[in-house]
């Protein structure tokens, strides 16, 4: 399967705190890191184009600030919603962060927990 990787930042610029917005092109991406694994989603809410990255993480969600849809990390789902937020695969090699905007997260397979690449 062909993959369409691309650089963002490094861990650390990921930081103390978690998130961060990138542009891949035209497209805005948020990174979230929690329990040692990275998530990327479209940072633009499927609900009201209010920016992700400038969201809270709580739980293992991410909460939009427009009208706090909470936003499960792992699936990109609104539990109380039939609506998902984009995601995008994730990988991270000596330290660097990559999306695939061409693919879903499978994350068995593509997250990596930045204490892995150590």
């Amino acid at each position: 399967m062909e993959t369409n990787w691309t650089r963002l930042v490094t861990v650390r610029e990921l930081g103390r705190r978690r998130k961060l917005r990138v542009e891949v092109g035209d497209t805005a991406v948020a990174l979230f890191q929690a329990d040692d694994r990275i998530y990327a989603f479209r940072d633009l809410c499927i609900h009201q184009d209010r920016s992700l990255a400038k969201g809270t993480l709580l739980h293992g969600r991410v909460i939009c600030p427009g009208h706090q849809w909470a936003f499960d990390l792992d699936t990109g789902y609104e539990e109380d919603q039939d609506l998902c937020q984009p995601t995008y695969a994730v990988k991270v090699e000596d330290d660097v962060v990559y999306v695939d905007l061409t693919r879903s997260p499978d994350y068995a397979e593509t997250a990596t927990s930045p204490a892995e690449v150590d």
